[in-house]
């Protein structure tokens, strides 16, 4: 008796942890069993959108704010979904409203200004990254972000304040050091340049932004060999980006000029 009870019971965990193979097959499963739960369509939203199928992700996150209308998160979900369709006018009225629900939240203030600037509104952006500053100080992800906006507007040695602030706190964070990167190419400070690409290289060996960069350095310097060598490593991550593609072909046709 006692050995088919640990049978049955062992054949159910087995079904269980089958069922719950991943995020995905999780969260449908929750949503059969606990339709009424808002958070459960929140997750299982998620689960969709990091998965790419926006569709699915906003029939869940929308029944998620039907359950709760205060639902912050669902609000700040949508506005994902819009900013990744390039709706970034409904993305930013989704953040506000999640905002409206949740004023003190720092992500989304961080949503709104990332938003405001793919929509080239700097100034506004620049607002909302130093109100979230004000309750997080420490926040590396905020400096870049802020750093960055500062950039576009020309303010460079505030932009480059910003970033070593966020290694300072972060040492391990590629992105600061691809903007320093990017601030010293601009300078023409090549070996600045190559060493703050190749810093954010050593943390994230697939950084195609940074491999492409150091591309076209040593093909400024006439190292069309190594330029090569970056620009092939850059298409291996991403085969489809256009100013890479013809870098690579012009490399390749002074090298054979040569």
């Amino acid at each position: 008796m006692l050995i088919s009870l640990v049978a049955v019971f062992g054949f159910a965990a087995y079904q269980r942890n089958f069922v719950w193979k991943d995020n995905l097959t999780l969260w449908s499963d929750c949503t059969t069993k606990s339709s009424y739960k808002y958070r459960t369509h929140n997750n299982l939203g998620l689960a969709l959108f990091n998965n790419k199928d926006l569709d699915k992700a906003l029939v869940e996150f929308r029944q998620a704010l039907r359950l709760n209308p205060r639902a912050e998160k669902a609000c700040l979900n949508i506005g994902r979904i819009y900013e990744e369709e390039g709706r970034i006018k409904d993305a930013i009225e989704q953040y506000q409203n999640a905002l409206k629900i949740a004023p003190q939240s720092i992500n989304t203030m961080h949503f709104i200004g990332n938003a405001y600037a793919k929509n080239r509104q700097l100034d506004i952006a620049i607002f909302y990254y130093k109100k979230a500053l004000v309750l997080k100080p420490d926040s590396p992800s905020l400096l870049v972000s802020l750093g960055s906006a500062l950039h576009k507007k020309g303010l460079t040695a505030e932009a480059i304040d910003k970033f070593k602030k966020a290694v300072k706190i972060a040492p391990d964070m590629p992105q600061a050091y691809y903007n320093l990167g990017i601030i010293n190419d601009e300078k023409k400070l090549s070996e600045k340049a190559i060493h703050y690409y190749r810093k954010a290289l050593n943390i994230k060996p697939d950084y195609p932004e940074a491999l492409s960069n150091l591309g076209i350095i040593y093909g400024r310097m006439g190292l069309l060999e190594q330029a090569i060598e970056y620009f092939e490593r850059s298409l291996w991550i991403k085969p489809d980006d256009p100013i890479t593609l013809k870098n690579l072909s012009y490399a390749n046709e002074q090298l054979t000029k040569g």
